[in-house]
């Protein structure tokens, strides 16, 4: 959605120059879904949406499967959010509304895909996944993925909604899921 903003912060304000496929889509929606609101004076927030994981979809389970194909780009930075913060987030926002908002939902620690798959080897007492070169991804959508880098800032959902994440970063999200018997 945002586009490559070279690993710096983005807000709910920042240009958005999305460069993949996915990116201008979601841009397009979002796009329609204002158009349509204004036009027939419909209720709108927007929820602009990090890299989502789950118990049942995460790097552990990728790492332990060898599921997984990691690029060691420099100054990639990507955020993520677990699926139980955005449900809370959006299970506050029916009582809590403010029309044609947008709010980024992500964890308060972005970080690159090598950081959080170390993290996640050193759990499962694996030794670091190995890296390759962004030119040997056989996936397009992996290649999209990682032209982009950014820091994604949640200041304004956290203030709005009043929410404190359950899982403020990758760390806590994957205790968690090791911790409960992936």
């Amino acid at each position: 959605m945002y586009g490559d903003h070279k690993g710096d912060w983005v807000n709910e304000d920042s240009a958005t120059l999305p460069t993949s496929v996915n990116g201008i889509s979601r841009l397009e929606a979002e796009n329609n879904w204002k158009s349509l609101s204004n036009k027939k004076n419909f209720p709108l927030q927007i929820f602009r949406l990090a890299g989502i994981y789950s118990n049942e979809f995460n790097i552990l389970k990728r790492l332990k499967t060898g599921k997984v194909q990691i690029v060691d780009k420099k100054n990639h930075f990507f955020s993520r959010i677990h699926v139980e913060d955005i449900a809370n987030i959006l299970f506050k926002s029916l009582d809590n509304f403010k029309h044609n908002e947008i709010y980024n939902i992500c964890d308060d620690k972005p970080a690159s895909q090598i950081e959080v798959a170390a993290y996640g080897a050193k759990l499962l007492k694996l030794g670091k996944p190995n890296s390759v070169k962004l030119d040997k991804l056989e996936s397009e959508m992996l290649q999209n993925f990682y032209k982009d880098s950014k820091k994604v800032d949640n200041k304004k959902m956290k203030t709005f909604f009043k929410y404190d994440l359950k899982y403020p970063s990758y760390e806590e999200g994957l205790n968690n899921i090791f911790n409960n018997g992936m």
